[in-house]
């Protein structure tokens, strides 16, 4: 019986420092704001950290993803369509309902014509 307590002791103290080990940093820290995050988690990965449409993932889909820094995005795009294409998803593009509340859809709207649309284009 002791024998059996010495090796529950000992694997519980492994598995504790290979949890420790193993621990990552919320991700969300790296972020001034949630909409931030947001946008790195769900977005970044097809559009690209800066909207140029050349991220990771994007490189793979059959579709190459928008350059979200173009003019030719921007016109004829209205805020409606771009939300009900974050919504319900378009082409390769996956529908985000599943993850992100209206607002947040609205707030990463937003973001990213703050962000990547150029100066030019109208809304």
């Amino acid at each position: 019986m002791r024998h059996l307590l010495i090796v529950v002791g000992i694997f519980a103290a492994s598995m504790s420092g290979l949890i420790w080990l193993c621990r990552t940093v919320d991700p969300s820290t790296r972020y001034s704001s949630k909409v931030e995050f947001n946008y790195a988690r769900y977005c970044a990965g097809c559009h690209g950290a800066n909207g140029e449409g050349n991220g990771r993932i994007g490189r793979f889909k059959k579709l190459e993803p928008a350059n979200l820094t173009t003019a030719d995005f921007w016109d004829g795009s209205s805020d409606e369509k771009l939300i009900h294409s974050i919504d319900a998803g378009k082409d390769d593009m996956p529908a985000f309902f599943y993850y992100l509340t209206h607002g947040e859809q609205r707030e990463l709207l937003d973001f990213i014509k703050e962000n990547f649309r150029p100066t030019l284009a109208h809304d």
